[in-house]
């Protein structure tokens, strides 16, 4: 095994390469998974600074640990055959025994470790498991799934700047113990908690492809590497991929990391620097956007009201909004809408990006353009040949940024035409080809 530096001199660059990016993090929340294996290491003092390091930044982390290292060095001590390691086959009952006692080890590690930076962390039940069954014709006996999160009481503590540390081990409804694998443990969680970030902390630094480690890999891309070369993937990472790529696809986690939890400062240059230091699974940015469904209405109407008064959207009535549900579409983040568009049908091959609203606070954060990039790539799928845009106050927007044509209201078709020339806004019309 390669030694790893766990000491090096701190420079001013450092610092200020993190301050850019304290706006960005400061109150998202981080899902950080460590693996037993980095637990044991002698770099782990050092990770728990990193965790500190973030703490200090505004950033709610979320501490999902692992047992296999502790399973497997305690099975050796007490000469035990046990029948899985990670959670992921049958789990007997003398390995049943062997992970609460290998759970219990690894969380005093942890808590000493913070402990000594003075940070307060809390062991919950937040998680509640039901068991695997039988798949296959094979009884998998105690290992379990995941039935319910208790994202209010993550959530909770986190406000109390307490950070959660969460074990592979959790009980049922009526109090029976099941081994869980941590991987999708932490990948759950992220999904629950509309995690920014979800981050395996590992033996490896990141997914190999063709015997290049990858820095950055979109989703689709990842999802096709676990179908494609399944057999080339490093046993160690394969399920924290197949876990990042069921979260980043859940629309509610926009970033995976991999990293090598033994390396000095592996989370801190991976978080803070453009490169990083191991593999990135990122959501394609149209992953933030969906449907909107009947309870947005009520949002939607709320959000568009500022614009209404300032002119810049048509004035609707909540009722109008929620009859025309279907035509909206709206931008999640971290489980709030900040944006919002309705694609309509005008006729004729044509349609028009209606209502476009973005909160104040994302404006010039790319996610008009985002939004208006969707609203094209649906229309074209849906066989319209051209979009209309009409607006009073965003000229430049829609011509130089999004490079529509200005279009005189005649182009419009008929029907619209005419709804246009009673609504007297006198609104800029604009056109672009699909």
């Amino acid at each position: 095994m390669p030694v790893h530096s766990t000491t090096r001199k701190l420079k001013a660059s450092d610092l200020r390469s993190i301050l850019e990016y304290v706006p960005l993090y400061r109150g998202q929340i981080f899902v950080v998974s460590i693996d037993g294996s980095v637990i044991e290491c002698e770099n782990f003092s050092n990770l728990a600074t990193d965790i500190a390091v973030l703490k200090s930044l505004g950033i709610r982390v979320v501490i999902v640990h692992g047992i296999g290292r502790q399973m497997k060095d305690l099975a050796k001590s007490c000469g035990v055959e046990i029948s899985d390691a990670y959670g992921n086959a049958p789990v007997d009952d003398k390995t049943l025994d062997l992970a609460r006692t290998a759970s219990a080890k690894a969380l005093q590690k942890i808590q000493e470790a913070f402990a000594v930076l003075d940070m307060r962390c809390a062991s919950t039940n937040a998680v509640r498991a039901t068991e695997v069954g039988i798949v296959s014709g094979v009884d998998y006996l105690n290992a379990g799934r995941i039935d319910k999160i208790d994202a209010d009481t993550l959530d909770n503590l986190l406000r109390l700047d307490i950070i959660p540390v969460i074990s592979p081990i959790a009980v049922n409804r009526k109090g029976r113990l099941f081994r869980l694998n941590s991987d999708m443990l932490a990948a759950e969680i992220s999904t629950a908690l509309s995690a920014s970030k979800l981050i395996y902390m590992t033996e490896t630094k990141g997914l190999a492809v063709g015997g290049e480690t990858a820095v950055s890999i979109p989703l689709n891309k990842a999802a096709e590497v676990l179908e494609s070369r399944r057999e080339k993937i490093d046993a160690r990472v394969f399920d924290k991929v197949k876990y990042a790529v069921k979260a980043l696809s859940s629309g509610r986690t926009p970033r995976a990391h991999i990293l090598d939890g033994r390396e000095f400062a592996s989370l801190l240059n991976e978080v803070f620097e453009k490169v990083g230091s191991g593999t990135m699974i990122y959501a394609d940015e149209y992953q933030k956007i969906r449907k909107a469904e009947d309870s947005d209405a009520n949002t939607i109407y709320n959000l568009s009201q500022n614009s209404t008064k300032e002119q810049n959207l048509v004035k609707r009535t909540l009722e109008e909004i929620s009859q025309k549900i279907s035509t909206y579409f709206v931008y999640e983040m971290d489980g709030s809408i900040i944006a919002f568009v309705s694609l309509l049908d005008l006729g004729e091959g044509c349609a028009e990006l209606a209502s476009l609203h973005v909160q104040p606070f994302y404006q010039g954060n790319s996610v008009g353009t985002t939004m208006v990039e969707y609203v094209k790539k649906i229309a074209k799928e849906r066989g319209f040949k051209t979009l209309f845009a009409l607006s009073t106050k965003s000229a430049p927007f829609f011509k130089d940024v999004c490079e529509f044509d200005e279009v005189p209201p005649e182009t419009l078709p008929q029907a619209r035409l005419e709804k246009y020339r009673q609504s007297k806004r006198n609104s800029k019309v604009f056109k672009i080809g699909l």
